[in-house]
Parts: C-alpha cells; sequence; structure tokens
C-alpha cells in the first residue's frame, strides 16, 4: 500500500507541473542601458531611469520605451522559448502547463542597449 500510495504521489507531481515551471521563475530580470545614461524609461507599469533593473514575468509583450533630452527610442521586448520547455515532450502534459503559465518564454537578450549619441 506504501508503494502505491509513492507511485501515485510521484506521478502525480510528475504530471501536474511543466518543466519551466519547475526549473524557472516565473520572473525575469531585464537591464537596460543607455549612452549617455540618464535616460527615461517606461516599460509597462514599470519606470525608471538607466541604467535601470526590472524583473518582469515570463510570458508578457513588453515595449521599452526610452527618453533622453527630447529623443525617443523603442524597443520590443523579444522573446524565445526557454530550453528547458523541449524537455516536455517526454511529459506532453507539461507542455500544456508551461504554456498556459507562460513559463516557456524567456527573454533574450536580457541585456537592452540605448544609444542617444547616434541620430538613427
Amino acid at each position: 500500500m506504501k508503494k502505491l500510495l509513492l507511485c501515485t504521489t510521484l506521478v502525480t507531481v510528475l504530471f501536474s507541473q511543466g518543466c519551466c515551471s519547475l526549473f524557472c521563475s516565473g520572473s525575469q530580470n531585464v537591464s537596460i542601458r543607455s549612452d549617455p545614461p540618464g535616460a527615461s524609461v517606461e516599460m509597462g507599469p514599470h519606470q525608471g531611469t538607466t541604467p535601470y533593473e526590472v524583473s518582469v514575468p515570463r510570458g508578457k509583450d513588453y515595449v521599452i520605451r526610452a527618453t533622453y533630452e527630447g529623443q525617443t527610442k523603442t524597443r520590443n521586448l523579444t522573446k524565445s522559448i526557454e530550453p528547458v520547455y523541449w524537455v516536455n515532450i517526454l511529459f506532453w502534459p507539461g507542455l500544456i502547463i508551461d504554456l498556459a503559465t507562460g513559463k516557456m518564454w524567456e527573454y533574450d537578450p536580457t541585456v537592452y542597449n540605448l544609444d542617444f549619441t547616434s541620430n538613427q
């Protein structure tokens, strides 16, 4: 009876979580730098001045808007699939769980450099 309970518990834990949910946190740190430093940054509800680091939830779409002396630069936060996500092929319910929670995504790169010294 103990072995059956142990096996049932183990299978439930393995199949109720996605790999990314187990091995990756729910948020990721993103750094925004500018040349010269001191640009005002907005990214969704987050605001600050460069150099700026913020922890944002994975899987959400963000636009970085930075302003320095009247110049405004915008960049989209780019995301890619977390490599751990592919382990879920072995545990197919994890594919659905990680997709639903957004933890299958990671922001890449995690450091964004905005150059206000050029006119581009």
